[in-house]
């Protein structure tokens, strides 16, 4: 059941500086930036559940390692481990890593706002 009615740029344009403050983040942030977005996408499927990425065994190397974190970013952040840690910074420098965790971050608490207000996760 949608609890506040519309798409979700226009559930964001009943507060216009939220709505501004958002296209900001998804332009800058959610579709550009350093790290290959092709990598962020797979992290913003993992967090929405698809079915498709469930099973971590079936990634290796930089894709696995951007799972992990983001597995620890949304669920456990006792996960990110040393040994974590480690592999994070073989495959990515640190300002990719700031990229991408803020990336992982803003896409969490926007599929956690949009099923809240009765919108899926992801359009």
């Amino acid at each position: 059941m949608q609890r506040i009615r519309g798409s979700a740029d226009e559930v964001r344009a009943l507060a216009p500086s939220a709505l501004e403050s958002w296209r900001y983040i998804r332009e800058n942030v959610l579709e550009r930036g350093i790290v290959d977005q092709r990598i962020k996408e797979l992290c913003f499927r993992y967090l929405a559940n698809d079915l498709g990425i469930t099973d971590l065994d079936r990634f290796e190397g930089r894709e696995r390692a951007a799972l992990e974190w983001t597995d620890a970013i949304a669920y456990d952040s006792d996960r990110a481990t040393d040994a974590l840690w480690e592999r994070l910074h073989r495959h990515f420098t640190e300002p990719e890593l700031v990229d991408l965790g803020c990336a992982i971050g803003f896409e969490l608490g926007q599929q956690h706002w949009r099923r809240s207000v009765g919108i899926a996760a992801r359009d």
